[in-house]
C-alpha cells in the first residue's frame, strides 16, 4: 500500500525559516516557549518541533479546540470565554498569559479562530478570522487578523502568522 503523503514533501512543508529563527533566539537567551492552538490544529507546534534541537526551548504544545479544553489546558474560566467570546483578542490574551504561568515559560502564544466553512455557525465573524496573542516578559502583544482561503489554507496561514508574531515579539 502506497502512502497518501510523500514523507519528503511533508518534511519540506514543515521546514520554516521563521521557526528556526525563533529557536535560535530562544536557545541563545536560555528561554522556553509554550503554544496553545485551536484553529491551527497542531501546525504551529509541528513547525517549531521540526527545528533540530527544539527540546532545548520548546516546552509544550496544546491543541485546545473546544471550550472545555481551553479551560483545562490554560486555566481560563468558562465565564471569561463566554464574556469575551472564544474568538476574541481578550480570550487569547488570557489563554497566552495563563499558559505562560501554568507552564512556567518565558513565552507563550495562543490563537483562536474560524477555519470555515461557515455552516450552521453562530459567529458573525467570517471564516479566516483569527485572534493571536503572544505573552512574554514585557506583557502581551495581540491582534485580530484575517487569513483568506479554504479550511486548510486558513489553518496553514494561521500557523505562519503565529510564528511571525512570536518572532516579532522576540525581536522586541
Amino acid at each position: 500500500m502506497q502512502s497518501a503523503t510523500n514523507p519528503e514533501d511533508l518534511a519540506r512543508s514543515l521546514h520554516s525559516p521563521v521557526a528556526a529563527q525563533i529557536g535560535a533566539q530562544l536557545i541563545a537567551r536560555g528561554e522556553r516557549l509554550a503554544v496553545c492552538e485551536t484553529t491551527a490544529g497542531g501546525l504551529i507546534s509541528a513547525h517549531l518541533l521540526a527545528v533540530p534541537g527544539a527540546s532545548a526551548w520548546f516546552d509544550r504544545g496544546v491543541v485546545a479546540y473546544g471550550g472545555t479544553s481551553k479551560q483545562d489546558t490554560t486555566g481560563v474560566s468558562a465565564s471569561d470565554l463566554r464574556e469575551r467570546g472564544a474568538v476574541s483578542v481578550g480570550a487569547v490574551e488570557l489563554m497566552a498569559s495563563s499558559l505562560r504561568t501554568l507552564a512556567a515559560v518565558t513565552w507563550a502564544v495562543a490563537e483562536s479562530g474560524i477555519a470555515g466553512p461557515q455552516t450552521s455557525r453562530r459567529s458573525v465573524k467570517p471564516a479566516g478570522t483569527v485572534c493571536i496573542a503572544v505573552a512574554g516578559p514585557s506583557g502581551v502583544v495581540s491582534g485580530e487578523y484575517f487569513v483568506p482561503g479554504d479550511r486548510a489554507e486558513v489553518m496553514v496561514g494561521i500557523a505562519a502568522k503565529c510564528l511571525e508574531l512570536v518572532l516579532e515579539a522576540l525581536e522586541g
